[in-house]
């Protein structure tokens, strides 16, 4: 008998129910064994601190020590893998997992490329962008992914005036073909086997590839503008001070579930980890106190959480391998940090219905702070099977999503006004 997506979701979420609930403590082994059941047909990357695994020869711990600015999407110092022919393998002898590794990165950084291309100065940048591309070459088997930079940057591409982002992938392709010595490499003087011309034609099929899937691009823009409005919310419910945090998570939740007709976990949880240990996340400095520049601030701040969840959309990506691996490197030291206080524990992955969920490490707490926080009649609508499905399914009303946005920003302008005129 086949399965209907209902049932897949539902399985799905007993797997994230079945992670949270396991012990950090115990083994991963011990998780599959009691869980066989529940995983089958899924696919896991699982994160630990219990063992040692390699990358590219390296162990994971290490990675950021070689390279600073560089941030593994996972807590641990190893991963482990399931799926149900892996299990069989693991139990017959040894499995082979086929891994993708790569590297994603924020527009700061494709700008530093750009730049360095074209002869123009790095400044201050210079040394830790030299420790970026010896970084890169001597990993030979990390590749670069700009998808997200041509996302995020894909409204610029299409004013003919604005060549920045069309000249930024030119100089990320011509970057592929650059001549690397470790002993003699010169950071001023990079000498490149392709011309710009043959490298200004990949970038333009770069572009062209995201123009003839405009209508994926613009979902994602529009789970952006989703993260966006909850953070908005957050602020807004940050400054009220006549209410305490338990109300302000629950006013979220009310917030996500009625205005914006879903339950957005992943958004609700960077509102969390706001609302909660705001005072310890200096990736949140900019906004501390709010000026006429906090909105834009504040969209410049989605883009940076939107990488993460793009980054789960990519995991889930069928890439040729079992299993992908994303790193993101940035030199933005506060969007480092908040990267390091949302560490992932492990991400489920169903093929067959194209959707994941991801398990933060402090997901327990997160789940204790929502339970404690909403009311019996906010908790029935969380948890009735038929009404979860059906939000799952439910597209995003873009039109709604606009209006709820625009009325946040005008809430937030009054208050910005008022604390500029005392």
């Amino acid at each position: 008998m086949t399965e209907s997506k209902q049932e897949r979701l539902m399985q799905l979420n007993s797997a994230f129910e079945a992670i949270v609930n396991h012990s950090l403590s115990k083994s991963f082994n011990d998780l599959i064994e009691k869980n066989i059941d529940i995983f089958k047909g899924l696919k896991i990357i699982y994160s630990t601190e219990n063992m040692e695994s390699q990358l590219l020869d390296h162990p994971l711990k290490t990675i950021e020590e070689q390279f600073p600015y560089l941030k593994k999407f996972f807590y641990g110092q190893g991963l482990l893998f399931y799926t149900d022919e892996i299990y069989q393998q693991t139990k017959e002898g040894q499995a082979e997992i086929k891994l993708d590794y790569s590297i994603s990165f924020d527009s700061n950084i494709a700008e530093k490329f750009r730049i360095w291309e074209n002869g123009g100065s790095l400044d201050k940048d210079s040394l830790r962008f030299s420790e970026l591309i010896q970084f890169v070459k001597n990993k030979g088997g990390m590749n670069f992914d700009y998808s997200f930079f041509v996302i995020e940057n894909y409204f610029d591409s299409l004013d003919e005036k604005n060549d920045r982002p069309f000249n930024s992938i030119r100089a990320l392709k011509r970057f592929e073909s650059l001549i690397y010595n470790q002993n003699s490499f010169d950071i001023y003087h990079p000498i490149f086997t392709e011309n710009r011309e043959s490298a200004g034609k990949r970038a333009c099929e770069v572009f062209s590839t995201y123009y003839d899937n405009r209508e994926t691009v613009l979902e994602l823009h529009t789970n952006r503008k989703l993260l966006y409005s909850v953070l908005l919310k957050s602020i807004l419910l940050k400054k009220n001070e006549n209410i305490d945090i338990k109300d302000k998570l629950r006013l979220l939740i009310e917030f996500s579930l009625k205005k914006l007709g879903r339950f957005a976990k992943t958004e609700i949880y960077f509102g969390w980890k706001f609302l909660k240990y705001n005072a310890n996340l200096n990736f949140f400095d900019p906004i501390r106190t709010l000026g006429k520049n906090s909105l834009k601030k504040i969209r410049g701040m989605s883009w940076d959480l939107f990488s993460v969840r793009y980054l789960e959309k990519l995991i889930g990506m069928n890439t040729g391998a079992d299993f992908y691996i994303p790193f993101f490197v940035s030199f933005d030291n506060r969007f480092i940090n908040l990267l390091k206080v949302c560490p992932i524990r492990a991400v489920i992955i169903d093929e067959k219905t194209q959707r994941g969920s991801t398990v933060y490490l402090d997901e327990s707490e997160f789940m204790e702070d929502i339970n404690n926080s909403i009311t019996e009649e906010l908790n029935l609508e969380l948890n009735d099977p038929s009404k979860k499905i059906k939000r799952m399914f439910k597209k995003i009303d873009c039109e709604v999503l606009e209006i709820e946005i625009s009325k946040l920003e005008e809430e937030l302008n009054i208050i910005i006004s008022k604390a500029l005129e005392k």
